[in-house]
């Protein structure tokens, strides 16, 4: 089964927040099942030795103060300071209000191309990278027979 990686700069900390749904907590089993039942992402967890240094405990649910806290201003959730704090995202967020304010009845597709030219104009780093990885077998459309092996009829 092949695997396919899909790696995507982030510029917008309040991307994820737009995605999750935060309907009742399931199991691990249904995570991807979530998704497709309630038009939403399952909410992130907190993993590994990074997580466990900042203070979350394995599979703590990502709140929306310490993940800004931490992509936003690069702190700590104890208010550390972890670095020079990002200011593109926001400088981007300010760009695109005052181009939306001179056009106000944009339109959806204008309002697009508004965020594209703030966030050129901005020349912003990436504030996260989104990772997401697929099976192939989960790209196959629903109607496709599955593989077979041997000689046919």
């Amino acid at each position: 089964m092949a695997v396919v990686a899909t790696l995507t700069k982030g510029y917008d900390l309040d991307y994820i927040w737009k995605q999750v749904d935060r309907g009742p907590a399931k199991d691990a089993a249904s995570y991807y099942i979530q998704a497709s039942e309630t038009g939403g992402e399952p909410p992130g967890r907190w993993w590994g030795p990074g997580a466990k240094a900042l203070g979350f405990e394995p599979g703590q649910m990502v709140e929306r103060k310490p993940y800004d806290l931490l992509f936003g201003q690069r702190k700590a959730p104890d208010g550390t300071s972890l670095g020079k704090p990002p200011d593109g995202g926001r400088k981007a967020a300010d760009l695109y209000a005052r181009l939306l304010a001179a056009e106000p009845h944009a339109t959806a597709g204008r309002k697009r191309e508004l965020r594209i030219e703030a966030a050129k104009q901005a020349r912003q780093s990436p504030l996260f990278f989104d990772l997401t990885l697929c099976s192939s077998a989960a790209r196959r459309p629903a109607s496709a027979a599955p593989p077979t092996s041997g000689a046919s009829s």
